[in-house]
């Protein structure tokens, strides 16, 4: 068997990979991989990228909306996360924590698993901003779930385990 085969079979046993390969997760992760892309590099072709891929799954107006969401939901977060936001490369099959953290926000909300929800914003923020994060993430995980882009259930319990199960420190200045 080729190297590139035994790579791919190895990366297909990831539970990242699988995750990925929904579209609604894929979606959510790709769209905060670009705005950071853009925003560390000041380079619009992400966001492009970003709103061409979320027009193609979702149509033009709820695109529009998911951007526009998102869009909120990553300047709330860029105001108050925990200092630094990391993310992987667009079209990685991995996932970092502040990327599983993304997925159990938008999870959280679009199940009603408020625990979920309050607790990834907690850690992606602190106890004090989750609140602010939790509006600005609504939109944005309503308008993927009413276009038919539903995130696979993530529990609390989960949410701990990658979050470190500890709540992250008060936020830095930026």
């Amino acid at each position: 068997m080729p190297v590139t085969d035994i790579q791919h079979n190895q990366d297909q046993e990831c539970p990242a990979y699988r995750i990925l390969a929904r579209q609604p997760e894929s979606l959510v992760v790709g769209g905060y991989r670009g705005w950071l892309h853009f925003a560390s590099e000041r380079n619009a072709a992400h966001l492009r990228e970003v709103r061409s891929d979320y027009v193609r799954h979702l149509g033009e107006h709820a695109g529009a909306a998911a951007m526009s969401g998102l869009e909120r939901l990553i300047g709330n977060l860029g105001a108050c996360a925990n200092c630094p936001l990391r993310f992987l490369c667009q079209g990685s099959k991995h996932l970092c924590r502040e990327e599983c953290l993304m997925l159990g926000l938008v999870s959280g909300l679009q199940n009603g698993d408020e625990d979920a929800a309050l607790l990834s914003a907690q850690f992606l923020s602190s106890p004090g901003q989750a609140p602010e994060l939790l509006s600005a993430a609504a939109e944005f995980a309503m308008t993927l779930k009413f276009a038919g882009q539903q995130l696979l259930p993530i529990h609390a319990h989960t949410v701990g385990q990658f979050g470190g199960q500890t709540l992250a420190p008060q936020p830095t200045l930026h």
